[in-house]
């Protein structure tokens, strides 16, 4: 009853994200509404203390971190015009979540500068050990290591790498431009691809994407030859990679013609074009390579050099744009991409899935239009667009707490919720405790995208409200377990997290020193300073009575396993 309250209350979400009323007004009106249809679970029980009436006088949130040990002391910020509460919900836009020190960085250097240092960050990437490049796929103890290593790779960048936003910008594009089935030593260098080239032009980014093995194999074009035609990446790579099924107008909306019917991007014979031109490319085959890495994933696929015919040179017509005959293999790809990136669906395609991702799930067209028009001025760069969608007023409006704009905010996925609490936490890496793999894996314990359209799709609506909401899609009891289970185990597992460099004392110390303290130091790590009256009072009413008599890591614990799984810290609003 527990969890299946937890799904209803989430799958109400998008009403709190997308209607004008306040958090605390929607948050007191469901619970209300469920105390008089169902018994209350210790969820409802806790969040609906305090609601009580609309007579009930309201309580005014901090709006400062306190001085805590190991808190932003405010005094030796060098003063700027953002605030505690706006740095931190820029930074749950821009990073894998808020820390007292980036919340610092942020107010020192202000966004913009915060954003020039990011931007100018070179990537981070990993370097796969020997038994994750070189290990026998068919053996399940040597697969299960070498994936157990990508996962924790993957979480550990994210708490404590340097180049917070090109991470954040890279899983945008990996959920529109995934690949899945591969080995983990091909998901690896995918990964690193995306980040060599999340912040470049989009035309290298498609070139990387286009030659890469595990995309090569995943999607056939490794199969493709002029004899033989594999259309799947083709239409991928113009489906879902750039200019989309249908006509945009700059603002993203649909074309439609003369009865209402939307307009199609392309036809089939434009599919089986760009086939031809994207035909003769193959894995760049090394001797004796092990079953992990039979697509020789650490390098880029090469022009097949059998047969000599492999690659179509006749003229090709794409998009009522001519490629001319008999140029070589290179060039014919390099035009495929110049007619895509430069098509003028592919600015608010790829607007609307980097807004999606970093700041609203149902953007609306006026926001996409201006970030649109920054990727088409800039000829598809990727930094310029990036900062575009954080520093539009869209964007920016809601950091005055209590200032709402329309139609901006998202669900955090899996990943964001588990980074995000580890660094509020702050931890240094993933805690080394058993059974982690279903928290750590990025999406509701999924190793890899389902299929190509990703994790969720991007069209993705909300029932009942029908407004764009591609996270909710993932919500289930699965997921909610997970995250339940990663909050229960600070307490079941603690030397773990304190190996992990987690602040764990810090925790306990406020524990040990009063409720208050404990209430406080979550306050300010995990809500912005500005936790809503109703969950205040609920987190104060659950240390008095249930949780008063535990231990200083159980009340911890069972405090952020109740306050954690609400709308307050499950939205990036």
């Amino acid at each position: 009853m527990f969890y299946h309250q937890l799904v209803l209350l989430f799958r109400e979400v998008y009403e709190i994200v997308q209607k004008r009323s306040s958090i605390t007004d929607r948050v007191c009106l469901t619970l209300r509404l469920r105390q008089r249809i169902s018994t209350l679970t210790l969820f409802t029980a806790l969040a609906l203390v305090g609601c009580g009436g609309n007579s009930d006088a309201p309580v005014t949130p901090r709006l400062e971190f306190s001085t805590l040990k190991g808190q932003v002391n405010l005094s030796s910020v060098t003063p700027t015009s953002v605030s505690a509460y706006a740095a931190a919900r820029f930074l749950e836009q821009a990073s894998w979540g808020p820390t007292p020190q980036a919340i610092e960085e942020v107010q020192r250097l202000g966004i913009e500068g915060w954003l020039d240092r990011q931007l100018a960050t070179p990537p981070s990437v990993l370097n796969a050990p020997g038994f994750v490049i070189n290990h026998d796929s068919n053996n399940p103890a040597e697969s299960d290591l070498a994936r157990i290593w990508r996962d924790r790779a993957l979480i550990d960048l994210g708490i404590s790498g340097p180049d917070q936003l090109r991470q954040r910008v890279s899983w945008a594009i990996f959920n529109y431009i995934p690949i899945t089935g591969s080995q983990p030593y091909g998901d690896i260098t995918y990964f690193n691809a995306l980040q060599s080239h999340a912040l470049g032009s989009y035309k290298s980014l498609l070139k990387a994407v286009t030659l890469h093995p595990a995309m090569g194999q995943f999607l056939n074009n490794n199969q493709n030859t002029a004899d033989q035609p594999n259309e799947n990446f083709a239409r991928e790579l113009m489906q879902l990679f750039s200019v989309g099924l249908v006509l945009l107008n700059a603002d993203g909306t649909v074309k439609r013609d003369s009865s209402g019917k939307a307009i199609e991007t392309y036809t089939q014979i434009d599919v089986r074009e760009a086939t031809r031109a994207l035909s003769g490319w193959h894995h760049n085959y090394d001797p004796d390579l092990p079953t992990s890495n039979g697509g020789n994933f650490g390098k880029p696929m090469i022009p097949r050099t059998w047969p000599s015919n492999a690659h179509d040179a006749g003229q090709k017509q794409l998009l009522g744009q001519t490629i001319r005959a008999n140029q070589s293999i290179d060039k014919d790809l390099d035009q495929v991409l110049d007619i895509l990136v430069s098509h003028p669906n592919t600015g608010p395609f790829v607007a609307t899935r980097l807004i999606q991702h970093l700041v609203a799930s149902d953007p609306s067209p006026s926001y996409v239009s201006r970030v649109a028009q920054v990727f088409a001025r800039t000829n598809g760069d990727l930094k310029q667009t990036v900062r575009a969608v954080l520093l539009d007023p869209d964007a920016r409006n809601s950091d005055v707490l209590g200032r709402q704009t329309p139609r901006t905010g998202r669900m955090k996925d899996q990943l964001l919720f588990s980074t995000g609490t580890l660094r509020a936490l702050g931890c240094r890496a993933v805690p080394m405790v058993s059974h982690w793999d279903n928290a750590v894996r990025p999406v509701t314990g999924r190793e890899s995208p389902p299929s190509v359209f990703g994790f969720f799709s991007p069209f993705h609506r909300a029932p009942e409200s029908l407004v764009l909401a591609p996270e909710q899609r993932l919500l289930g009891r699965s997921e909610i377990n997970s995250r339940g289970w990663l909050l229960s185990n600070l307490e079941r597992s603690r030397e773990g997290f304190v190996q992990a460099g987690c602040e764990v004392a810090l925790f306990e110390q406020a524990a040990n020193e009063s409720d208050e303290s404990l209430l406080t130091l979550v306050n300010n790590r995990f809500f912005r300073g500005s936790m809503p009256p109703p969950i205040q009072r609920g987190g104060r009413d659950l240390l008095a009575t249930e949780l008063a008599d535990k231990s200083s890591s159980q009340k911890t614990s069972g405090l952020l396993e109740a306050l954690l799984l609400t709308p307050s810290f499950g939205v990036v609003k």
